[in-house]
């Protein structure tokens, strides 16, 4: 995903001080930036998010919408006060209609202002995702309105890896896996943004990697851990095959294991292995 730049204006609307603070602070260094040929600061919102981590007195402030009518100042407020139940709806009829730029600004604008990354993805995405799967499911939602917003929410998971913060102290290497035929990679980026967020360094195989090359990078990377995520597939049978496969790859390197998604819970898996279960992003970002 291309990253905007935003102007020194912008910035200042967003924190709520005045453009010369803004100078102030990006020649003091307390605000990171990117100055163009012809002298001009331009930022990222990953520097907007760093500078917020060092200085959370300023999050009471944040405009994250333009102000343009009373329904986005109320908005506004229910993001700055982290009102995630009263946010859902409207977050699920944006999905909805495709509009990725206001459903963009409520995850961004949750995240600036020091709502846990787990929570946003528990009690956001997460009951969106599960609302619109349960309706097309039971017919109640033609495919192609599945995709819109399956898509839409997709794009904005993707756009949070641009500025969350990462601790300078690393924990490790982390690989999360995709099961075979699990056709959902979002759980795998939402997982891979918490690891982030803890200091692990992470490798995301996305769905359907070939347990070959599975093999090869245990040998090569030797993970500490190893975060297995699947939602929802066809053939059941497969699952515990791979599994079990998993498993006893993992023998020659003693990672942690962690199964992460709803089918796991239905499944009989072998006793002979050490694993962990994964029921919540809150779990995740502590187990």
């Amino acid at each position: 995903m291309v990253q905007r730049y935003i102007s020194s204006e912008e910035v200042s609307n967003i924190l709520g001080v005045n453009v010369s603070t803004i100078k102030r602070w990006t020649d003091a260094g307390k605000l990171d930036c990117v100055i163009t040929a012809g002298g001009h600061r331009k930022f990222l919102m990953r520097h907007v998010s760093a500078f917020l981590n060092d200085n959370s007195k300023y999050r009471s402030k944040l405009n994250i919408l333009p102000y343009d009518s009373s329904e986005e100042r109320q908005l506004n407020q229910l993001i700055l006060t982290g009102q995630i139940s009263q946010l859902r709806d409207i977050f699920l009829d944006k999905a909805l209609a495709g509009n990725r730029e206001l459903c963009s600004q409520i995850m961004t604008g949750l995240y600036l202002s020091g709502t846990n990354l787990y929570k946003i993805y528990d009690d956001l995405v997460s009951p969106v995702f599960r609302h619109i799967g349960s309706e097309w499911h039971a017919g109640r939602m033609p495919i192609y309105k599945e995709h819109i917003a399956t898509n839409t929410l997709q794009t904005c998971i993707h756009g949070l890896y641009s500025i969350i913060n990462k601790p300078s102290k690393k924990e490790g290497l982390s690989i999360c896996i995709g099961i075979r035929g699990d056709m959902h990679d979002i759980p795998l980026m939402i997982i891979e943004q918490i690891l982030l967020t803890r200091g692990y360094d992470v490798i995301n195989t996305g769905i359907n990697t070939p347990l070959d090359k599975i093999e090869s990078l245990f040998d090569i990377s030797h993970p500490n851990r190893i975060y297995i995520s699947c939602t929802w597939i066809e053939n059941e049978s497969h699952v515990i095959e791979d599994l079990n496969k998993i498993f006893e790859i993992n023998q020659k390197i003693n990672a942690q294991i962690f199964l992460c998604g709803p089918l796991f819970n239905k499944l009989k898996l072998s006793k002979d292995y050490n694993y962990n279960f994964i029921k919540s992003f809150k779990q995740l970002s502590s187990d």
